[in-house]
């Protein structure tokens, strides 16, 4: 029995701790860690450090679906078909031990079937064969949605329900599901969306109901259930039509194809990925596109696995019309991953990429299964040359101009990000708006710690003898407020300055990432320490900083 189509389902891994009277559990899901780190991060015996299990009591690891009944009832049937085949195949050889590791190395992202494997990895070992335990939860508030737990336990009669019971209850409590359609989501998840925008003001909608207008035109109500009534700032906030709702009227398929959506807010912010989805690739490869035909294909996708539309025969604008104001969309988001200022729909795209990326594999994979196109540079453009790099070291150290010093400064940062798999350059110096900027890279990894710099990267380089002051720091910050940028890296030939480093820690308690890479750590590149490493080295070296900080609450 083949797996069915996870789009939509919430895939969680829990681990519990029990302390007396407390409880503890940490996971990871397919929003947080939607591509392979999940499986090193799960892999890793435990999610909870070893320093808060002592003298508590851990509870099972829990394998949680959630979503729709009806996809679960398949998601259960699969699941118990394909371990009872496992163990069938265990009777007869131990060779399916070999091939259970092989599948969960293969995966590159979080999906149902990559999940079952790594389930069956802990349910069978060359140690130890464990019984596989199930259960199943209705969600009281929501008919609809279904909760299925598979665990373990090492006697077939052991009874562990009362502790899977806890760890379940604890963690549906602080997640607050919602099914929206089909698609299960969890409260963190919608308000990580949240997360980076400025508050631009409060007031009350024509009811009374107060709310916060947050940067992206996104209006927050001040409620209990402010994760439900989260919208775009309507026309009922503030007593006209809104950018954000004539976007919605432009990208709506009911107008062109009738597919009447009843949650277009969600249907929405799927048609925004597949929009940034389409504008970061190849000009060559996007004009092979039939781009009407891949909308309309999309949108029947998305009525199957996401929300469910009705079929409207009256129809207020011609396709050709409808497709051609996609394309200029598209050729606006393009713009502006070039570094083009524009305050509106685009700049929420790249705000609300910083964790709806989650859906990027399942679109691309969508976009391949349809045109045929798959993703470029997940694995670099380019291939590590040592020769050409210390080549280039050597001539840039060695120029004597300092105009093309800069320039050759300039193609070796090119080359370290060519180099770097999911990172695609797609402008250089460009001066567009109020800066000038040396280097672009738009975002389109499978990799969760890339995405911490967000959709769009801004590069500077620093070609001069004295190091980068606290002066270049601070007035970076506006350009990247201007463009919606989250994340930046700086190049410096001559390092930087103690006082640049503190500026650029005081710049990450407010929420941007600056990212300070020396020429000497450029020639410490090689073949075992590459680009990537030297990046998520530096990620990493962040994270340490904002852990245990409460400076971030202040900022």
């Amino acid at each position: 029995m083949r797996f069915p189509n996870d789009t939509g389902l919430l895939l969680n891994i829990i681990d519990g701790v029990m302390k007396e009277e407390e409880m503890m559990i940490q996971c990871i899901d397919n929003y947080h860690y939607p591509f392979r780190d999940f499986v090193e991060k799960a892999r890793s015996n435990h999610l909870i450090p070893v320093d808060d299990t002592e003298n508590g009591v851990q509870t099972p690891r829990l394998y949680v679906t959630a979503g729709h009944k009806d996809k679960i009832s398949y998601v259960e049937q699969a699941w118990r078909t394909k371990i009872q085949q496992a163990f069938e195949q265990y009777l007869q050889s131990e060779r399916i031990l070999r091939r259970v590791k092989n599948k969960v190395n293969e995966v590159d992202r979080y999906c149902l079937e990559s999940m079952f494997w790594l389930y069956l990895s802990e349910l069978m070992t060359t140690e130890a064969i464990y019984y596989p335990q199930m259960t199943k939860v209705r969600h009281e508030e929501q008919e609809e949605l279904e909760v299925l737990v598979f665990y373990w336990s090492s006697n077939p009669n052991e009874t562990l329900k009362a502790e899977v019971q806890q760890s379940l209850t604890f963690w549906l409590n602080n997640e607050r599901l919602i099914l929206k359609g089909y698609q299960c989501l969890t409260r963190p998840f919608i308000l990580r969306n949240m997360i980076g925008r400025k508050v631009l003001g409060t007031f009350p909608d024509r009811q009374g109901n107060w709310g916060t207008l947050l940067e992206g035109g996104v209006f927050l109500p001040l409620s209990d259930n402010f994760e439900d009534d989260l919208s775009k700032l309507k026309s009922e906030h503030v007593g006209q039509w809104t950018a954000g709702e004539v976007e919605e009227i432009l990208l709506n398929p009911v107008y062109a194809f009738g597919y009447y959506f009843n949650n277009i807010d969600l249907i929405s912010e799927w048609i925004y990925v597949f929009l940034y989805a389409l504008a970061t690739m190849d000009d060559e490869d996007l004009a092979t596109i039939d781009l009407g035909h891949l909308y309309c294909r999309y949108c029947e996708y998305l009525g199957k696995h996401i929300c469910p539309f009705s079929l409207i025969k009256p129809r207020i604008i011609e396709v050709n019309l409808f497709v051609s104001g996609l394309k200029k969309r598209l050729i606006k988001i393009r713009e502006y991953l070039k570094g083009e200022e524009e305050p509106g729909i685009s700049k929420n795209i790249l705000l609300m990429m910083r964790n709806r990326h989650a859906f990027l594999p399942t679109v691309n994979k969508f976009i391949r299964d349809i045109s045929g196109l798959s993703v470029k540079n997940k694995t670099g453009s380019v291939m590590f040359d040592h020769v050409y790099w210390k080549t280039s070291l050597r001539q840039l150290k060695e120029e004597p101009q300092a105009f093309e010093k800069g320039k050759k400064l300039e193609e070796l940062a090119q080359y370290f990000f060519r180099l770097i798999p999911g990172l695609k350059v797609v402008d250089v110096r460009s001066k567009r708006g109020r800066a000038e900027v040396d280097l672009y890279c738009c975002n389109i990894s499978y990799d969760s710690w890339l995405w911490r710099l967000g959709a769009l990267i801004l590069i500077e380089c620093k070609n001069r003898k004295t190091k980068v002051e606290v002066s270049d720091i601070r007035n970076l910050a506006p350009t990247m407020e201007a463009k919606g940028i989250h994340g930046a890296v700086i190049i410096s030939r001559a390092g930087f300055t103690s006082v640049a480093i503190d500026e650029i820690k005081h710049q990450l308690f407010g929420g941007k990432i600056i990212v300070p890479i020396s020429l000497n750590e450029l020639e410490k590149v090689g073949d075992e320490e590459g680009g990537y490493h030297l990046l998520k080295t530096k990620l990493e070296e962040f994270d340490e900083i904002l852990n245990g900080d409460d400076k971030q609450f202040y900022f």
